[in-house]
C-alpha cells in the first residue's frame, strides 16, 4: 500500500479549505430559546493521573494531579458542551481565552474559544514557561506514514518571567472540527502543564462549572443536536429541540 507523506504544513494548509467552507451567519435572534442543564456522572470516582516532576520542583513541586476528574455530587466540571453543525444565530463573542501559568499548571484546564478572538498566556511563576497548542489534525495520521505525535505546533510561545503575557489571534482553521480535532496546551519543559482548547465559529459552546452546569441563550427555535465531550469519558450527543422563547432543560451523563 502506498503511503502519503504529508508535513504538518501541508495538513494545515489542507484544513484552510475545508474549514472556509463552512460559514455561520450571525444576526438578530428574535424569540431566541435557551438551552440550561448539567452534565452528570454516576458510579465510583475515576481515579486521577498523577505528573512526575522533572524540572523546577521548588516551583512545582515533585508531583502533581492532572486534574482530570473534578466531580462533585455526580457533577462533572470541564465537560465541553455546544450546538453541532449550528448554521445560524447571534453574534460570536469576541472573549479572550485567557490561560495564566501558575504552580507549573496552566488554569483553567479546559476553555472554550472563538474564531476572531486571541489566545492571552500570562507566566505568574518566576521561572521561564514554554508553552505549545497543538492542532489535533486527527485525519492525518489516516494518510501520512509519518504521523504528527499531539497534531501540528500552530503555536509555539516562550515567556521568560514572572509577569510575561503573550497574545496570539485565534485563526479560522484552529476551528473544531471532526476531522482536525481540539486543541491541547503542551509544555516541552513542564510536564505539569496540560489542558484543551476547543474553537468555534459560532456563540454556542461553553464549559461546565464547579456544579457540573452549562447554559446557552439566544438560540434560534428549531432542532440542534447537543453535543458533549470530557477528556476522561466518551463523547456524548443528545437531539434537543426548542421553540421560541423556550427554556430547555438537559441533563446529560457521561460514560
Amino acid at each position: 500500500m502506498k503511503k502519503y507523506g504529508l508535513s504538518a504544513a501541508v495538513a494545515v494548509i489542507l484544513v484552510f479549505g475545508g474549514v472556509a467552507a463552512h460559514g455561520y451567519e450571525a444576526g438578530e435572534v428574535k424569540g431566541g430559546a435557551t438551552i440550561q442543564g448539567v452534565v452528570k456522572f454516576v458510579g465510583a470516582m475515576p481515579a486521577d493521573e498523577t505528573v512526575t516532576v522533572t524540572n523546577d520542583p521548588e516551583v512545582c513541586g515533585k508531583t502533581q494531579n492532572r486534574g482530570k476528574y473534578i466531580i462533585s455530587n455526580s457533577r462533572v466540571k470541564n465537560a465541553i458542551v455546544w450546538i453541532d453543525e449550528v448554521k445560524k444565530g447571534k453574534p460570536v463573542g469576541k472573549n479572550p481565552v485567557d490561560i495564566v501559568l501558575k504552580t507549573c499548571r496552566a488554569e483553567p484546564h479546559v476553555s472554550v474559544g472563538f474564531v476572531g478572538g486571541k489566545f492571552v498566556f500570562r507566566n505568574d511563576d518566576d521561572i521561564m514557561h514554554t508553552v505549545q497548542l497543538k492542532l489535533g489534525l486527527e485525519y492525518q495520521a489516516k494518510v501520512s506514514g509519518r504521523p504528527v505525535k499531539d497534531g501540528a505546533t500552530i503555536y509555539n510561545l516562550a515567556l521568560p518571567n514572572k509577569g510575561a503575557t503573550i497574545e496570539k489571534p485565534i485563526k479560522e482553521y484552529h476551528r473544531y472540527t471532526k476531522d482536525t480535532g481540539f486543541i491541547q496546551i503542551k509544555s516541552n519543559t513542564h510536564e505539569s502543564i496540560g489542558g484543551y482548547i476547543f474553537v468555534f465559529d459560532h456563540p454556542y459552546a461553553t464549559v461546565t462549572d464547579d456544579q457540573g452546569a452549562f447554559v446557552m441563550n439566544d438560540l434560534p427555535p428549531g432542532s440542534y443536536t447537543l453535543t458533549v465531550w470530557h477528556e476522561g469519558f466518551e463523547k456524548q450527543q443528545q437531539q434537543v429541540t426548542v421553540s421560541s422563547g423556550e427554556v430547555k432543560n438537559a441533563e446529560i451523563e457521561l460514560k
